[in-house]
């Protein structure tokens, strides 16, 4: 009796997982599961951090301990999976079936085919999300700057933005942003890309898509010399540059934008807006820092280094673009879009085939 029960509850089993019904019952709980859910994540900030993460790394870390706002997510899980089998194991029935009475069956194989390829796309669409879900990684606010080559996180190739393009309406509202992106690797160009909102970068499974843009100021412009020579110089922030006079060496360091001293003599920016701009100047000779001045964009005679022979004026400020880029890595969109692309294909022909076999019957 032991062994008969052993034996029956696996065909039981397979009879659940076969029927028509519980596919029904699935697919209504489902999207009655979907739909509490989407009240749950409606205006709650937790459930940013799902945007920022794998899903499944995600649900393991933070989901754990908030089980309480994520238990619709784990059900849905759950559902997909029984959803899965439900499909495997009735196409299965199906397919027994068909060899059983294929005689009689000859006129609808193709129609018959068309089905299962619709399951088969179904089901690689599931892996493939599977495979996003558990897989790769996304990273956000990723900076690009113009000319400066950029490592793709956790790859060997690098990615340089080469320029960026906006162009505005006549009100002034901004009308598209297009980057011009280069993949470098094994220090050679092998793909050179135009990107802009829903157009990625893509290569090796890792996309880029451009979130936003800005300029910046990347340094000073700065007329350097001695006596009554001078050179004009585009100093990057930290950049340090020998100057005509023999020894001495000048670096460029941080940039305030509205210059002010504090009572304890202390400079600091009153805003952000460029009302006196001054940037600092360090002054080294033979390798031992000398003096550490200002120079003023809007105020010559200040010269940064009275008592000597060194003089610098600032002139201007070069700027440099950048885009802002959020990266994902997604191993199973391939997956996903050759399921997507079979059950789209199978459908239609299944439901073209159909009526053509209903119309010759």
């Amino acid at each position: 009796m032991k062994n008969l029960g052993i034996e029956k509850s696996p065909k039981a089993l397979w009879l659940f997982f076969s029927s028509i019904r519980l596919t029904i019952y699935l697919v209504l709980i489902f999207v009655a599961v979907a739909f509490i859910g989407s009240f749950i994540m409606q205006g709650n900030p937790f459930f940013e951090g799902m945007n920022n993460e794998i899903l499944f790394k995600w649900l393991f870390a933070d989901g754990i301990e908030n089980i309480g706002k994520v238990w619709w997510l784990y059900a849905l899980i759950i559902l997909t999976f029984a959803l899965a089998i439900n499909t495997v194991i009735c196409n299965v029935n199906r397919f027994s079936s068909l060899i059983k009475y294929k005689q009689r069956l000859h006129k609808r194989r193709w129609i018959e085919l068309s089905s299962y390829l619709m399951h088969i796309g179904f089901l690689l669409v599931l892996t493939g999300h599977l495979i996003s879900s558990t897989t790769g990684f996304k990273t956000k606010g990723n900076v690009l700057y113009e000319a400066a080559p950029f490592k793709a996180p956790n790859m060997d190739y690098y990615v340089r933005l080469n320029s960026l393009k906006a162009d505005y309406y006549a009100g002034g509202y901004l009308k598209n942003v297009e980057s011009n992106l280069t993949v470098i690797e094994n220090d050679k160009e092998v793909l050179n890309k135009k990107v802009e909102v829903n157009n990625p970068l893509s290569y090796k499974g890792v996309y880029f898509y451009q979130v936003d843009f800005g300029e910046i100021v990347s340094g000073a412009n700065l007329l350097l010399g001695s006596g009554s020579e001078g050179k004009l110089y585009s100093l990057g922030f930290g950049e340090k540059i020998n100057l005509s006079a023999k020894g001495y060496m000048l670096e460029l360091g941080r940039l305030i934008p509205d210059f002010d001293i504090t009572s304890n003599g202390e400079a600091y920016s009153r805003s952000e807006k460029f009302n006196n701009p001054a940037v600092e100047l360090l002054l080294y000779k033979d390798d031992k820092m000398l003096s550490k001045s200002w120079a003023f964009y809007r105020d010559f005679k200040r010269e940064p280094f009275t008592g000597t022979k060194i003089k610098a004026i600032l002139i201007g400020f070069p700027t440099k673009k950048y885009a802002i880029m959020d990266i994902h890595k997604d191993e199973g969109a391939t997956t996903v879009f050759i399921g997507s692309l079979l059950f789209m294909s199978s459908f239609l022909s299944y439901f073209i085939l159909k009526k053509r076999y209903n119309a010759s019957v």
